[in-house]
């Protein structure tokens, strides 16, 4: 049997999978985990840095970083005329949450998973919060970390 939990991050969890359900999204999510991964990369990317990599539109870039922004999936920087975009992986918590819920029980039972579907167990409420409540903590922590990122720069 699936355990309640996932139910508590059912809005939230949905409007998430829409977004990260495009390709071009997962794309620009791939880059940018890239550039976060690597020494060099400093963790952000500008819209031509994104165009030139993946081949896309000035546009096309634009739209989808608007559409992730909007769900506090990146942050942006301005520096004057150019914005740069970085990965804030804490917004997709929702999604592993709501996952972990599933793969709980096959762990449990000493069934073998994935190493990283241990992390994602491990990111499995005990004691989810009430829609309402998740939506109110995720945007806090959402404006908590844009406010760090704003203060490194």
């Amino acid at each position: 049997m699936v355990p309640d939990a996932g139910r508590a991050y059912a809005p939230l969890v949905a409007d998430l999978f829409d977004v990260i359900a495009d390709p071009t999204r997962r794309e620009l999510l791939r880059a940018l985990l890239a550039r976060t991964e690597s020494p060099e990369g400093g963790g952000e990317a500008s819209v031509g840095q994104l165009v030139s990599e993946l081949g896309l539109s000035q546009p096309t870039v634009s739209k989808h970083l608007k559409t992730l922004r909007e769900f506090a999936i990146v942050s942006v920087r301005e520096q004057g005329q150019h914005r740069y975009y970085r990965l804030e992986p804490a917004s997709l918590e929702p999604l592993a949450e709501w996952l972990g819920a599933f793969i709980k029980p096959a762990v449990a039972a000493g069934q073998p998973v994935h190493e990283d579907a241990q992390e994602v167990v491990r990111l499995a409420p005990v004691y989810p919060l009430a829609p309402r409540a998740r939506g109110a903590a995720v945007r806090i922590g959402a404006t908590a970390a844009a406010v760090v990122g704003r203060l490194r720069h």
